[in-house]
């Protein structure tokens, strides 16, 4: 290969609105503007039987051309489509033959779209199912991430991902993961790798390190102090000592941000059941500053497993731009960063109510300024940079 190539391939783990690293595709693209390269951040391909059972919503696109979105000057959204749903078809060799041979008739008519030409494009995956885009051409820079344990929430182990990694390796030019832990444990498999980390947008970044006359009108009617959290509201959350630190505080505001998946289950009953758990909805992340400014402390009450052990949030660099200390369950990364923006804490209620009471007698305008700079060493658009480096280094 020579040159860095025109085109680079995200393939998603997920649907492009489901995925919460779509500020590093931004930056990505930012990156290689100055190379004269374009990314196309390649949706789940659809395939006809899951779509109509589990995306009904995008039955419509498997009768026209593949939808193509311009998001900026050289970042595209691309929604191509296959035979059989590579879960499936990574049983059977023939299928997944004719899958590849369909995204790369699929890719060749994106290169025309938009008038690029490049027979070796960076193919980036997230999950083992995707690596047979690994053969989808004879000489691509192959990228395989790994920004989450191979487990699911509950830290059980997915033996058949992490059965098919000694095969992977063999077809990935690099591997990225997102913590030191997860580079312990994964980067031996590999010939090269590099621990790209998380971070946050200059925007956002900016957004949040700004001064805040207004806190948020959901967030302001809720009595202090409130012990804050954003995200998704799920069974990730470990409810049962959300509910006792609740019970034994009455006087702290427990404070949820986010839209509640699982609400037919019993923890998050019994947690809407207690007067000092607040849920608050989905709001837009526009008003994450005005949310955040409302929060005396910041709170991640993840379930103490080897899902979260092996975790980077996104949201710890949200939290450290916007000056908030945070109380977090034991995930590794996070015990380097310094104590006054984030304590780890054992899954029990005594020690986050030790671990709140240092952060609610912190002061505030010190954590502001050292969360400001923390969080400025942990910019997309620096780490991409430094990325495409090293990769035009190895390439």
């Amino acid at each position: 290969m020579s040159g860095f190539p025109k085109v680079i391939l995200v393939f998603l783990p997920v649907d492009w609105p489901f995925f919460m690293r779509r500020k590093m595709v931004e930056a990505l693209a930012e990156s290689v503007r100055r190379l004269g390269s374009v990314v196309a951040a390649v949706n789940r391909p659809l395939c006809p039987l899951s779509t109509i059972i589990r995306k009904p919503g995008r039955i419509g696109e498997l009768f026209t051309q593949a939808p193509l979105q311009r998001l900026s000057s050289n970042l595209y959204l691309y929604s191509p489509k296959y035979w059989l749903h590579d879960s499936v078809a990574r049983g059977f060799r023939g299928i997944e033959a004719m899958n590849l041979t369909a995204l790369r008739k699929s890719y060749a008519g994106l290169c025309r779209r938009i008038s690029v030409t490049e027979s070796n494009p960076i193919v980036w995956f997230y999950y083992p199912q995707q690596s047979y885009v690994t053969r989808l051409f004879s000489g691509s820079f192959n990228i395989y991430e790994i920004y989450d344990n191979l487990t699911d929430y509950r830290g059980v182990i997915d033996s058949g991902r992490e059965a098919d990694l000694p095969s992977l390796s063999k077809h990935t030019s690099l591997l990225l993961t997102t913590s030191r832990k997860l580079h312990e444990k994964y980067s031996p498999l590999f010939q090269r790798s590099y621990r790209f980390g998380n971070g946050i947008d200059r925007e956002t970044y900016d957004r949040m390190t700004a001064e805040v006359t207004h806190i948020a009108n959901q967030v302001a009617a809720i009595p202090r102090p409130r012990l804050g959290y954003t995200g998704l509201v799920s069974q990730r959350i470990d409810w049962g000592l959300v509910i006792e630190i609740a019970r034994l505080r009455p006087d702290w505001n427990l404070v949820f941000v986010g839209k509640v998946f699982d609400e037919s289950s019993d923890l998050i009953r019994n947690a809407r059941s207690q007067r000092n758990i607040c849920f608050v909805g989905h709001l837009d992340h526009a008003l994450m500053p005005s949310v955040l400014a409302g929060f005396d402390v910041g709170i991640m009450p993840y379930n103490d497993n080897d899902f979260f052990r092996y975790s980077n949030p996104l949201k710890i660099y949200e939290y450290a731009a916007a000056g908030l200390p945070t109380v977090s369950s034991n995930m590794e990364e996070l015990s380097e960063y310094p104590r006054e923006l984030v304590r780890i804490c054992r899954d029990n209620p005594a020690d986050w109510i030790a671990g709140i009471e240092e952060c609610l007698r912190l002061d505030g305008s010190s954590v502001r300024k050292l969360g400001a700079k923390f969080a400025s060493n942990f910019i997309w658009k620096d780490m991409t940079d430094k990325l495409i480096d090293e990769i035009e280094r190895l390439i």
